[in-house]
C-alpha cells in the first residue's frame, strides 16, 4: 500500500520490514561508526589522546616530573568521562531525531530502500548513494556518500528469517561490507 501518491514505486522482489525507534539502536548504531568509520575513529581518538595534552604542557612550562603523573591521570579522568558523555549524548540526539515518527516501513529491493512514515511521506535510497553497510547482532547499518549519514535498521524489524537474510542478500550484493 502507497501511503502518499508521489512515492518512489519498487519492483521485483521486495522485503518489507517495520520497526519502530529504541535508545539501544541509537547506541549500537553509533559504536558500530565509532569503531567502523574515519570519522567516527578519529573523534575516538581525539579524546583518548586528551590525557597527553596536561603533561604535555606541564613539560613545556617546567612542572616538576613528580607531577606529571597527576596531569596525566587527570587528563585521563576528562578524556574518559568527556568520551562517555559525548558518546550517551550524541546517542540520545540519534534517538530523539529518530522517535519523532513511531513506526518505520523500510521496502528492500534491487534498486535501493524506500522508507514509509506513518505521516504519508516517503524516501527513496538508491544503492549508489550508500557508500557501504555494516552488520552487528541487533542492526543493519548503512552508510551515505554524501553527508556520511549513518541509517539503521534494527534486524527485529524483518518478520521471518528468510526475510533477514533476503536484506543481507540484497546489501551484499549491491553494497560492499564496511
Amino acid at each position: 500500500m502507497d501511503t502518499t501518491s508521489g512515492a518512489p514505486q519498487v519492483t521485483g522482489l521486495e522485503v518489507e520490514a517495520y520497526h519502530s525507534p529504541r535508545r539501544d539502536d541509537a547506541r549500537r548504531a553509533l559504536r558500530w561508526y565509532s569503531r567502523k568509520t574515519v570519522p567516527g575513529c578519529l573523534r575516538l581518538l581525539l579524546w583518548l589522546v586528551l590525557p597527553v595534552a596536561p603533561a604535555a604542557l606541564g613539560i613545556a612550562r617546567g612542572v616538576e616530573p613528580a607531577l606529571w603523573g597527576a596531569l596525566a591521570m587527570l587528563g585521563l579522568f576528562v578524556a574518559v568521562y568527556g568520551a562517555y558523555l559525548s558518546f550517551d549524548r550524541r546517542a540520545f540526539r540519534l534517538y530523539q531525531l529518530a522517535a519523532r515518527h513511531r513506526e518505520y516501513r523500510c521496502t528492500f529491493s534491487d534498486s535501493g530502500v524506500v522508507t514509509r512514515l506513518p505521516d504519508g511521506t516517503s524516501s527513496e535510497m538508491p544503492w549508489s548513494a550508500c557508500a557501504g553497510f555494516g552488520e552487528t547482532r541487533h542492526l543493519f547499518l548503512l552508510l551515505t556518500k554524501e553527508n556520511g549519514a549513518l541509517l539503521w535498521l534494527p534486524k527485529r524489524a524483518a518478520l521471518t528469517d528468510t526475510e533477514l537474510d533476503r536484506i543481507r542478500e540484497l546489501h551484499e550484493r549491491n553494497l560492499r561490507r564496511l
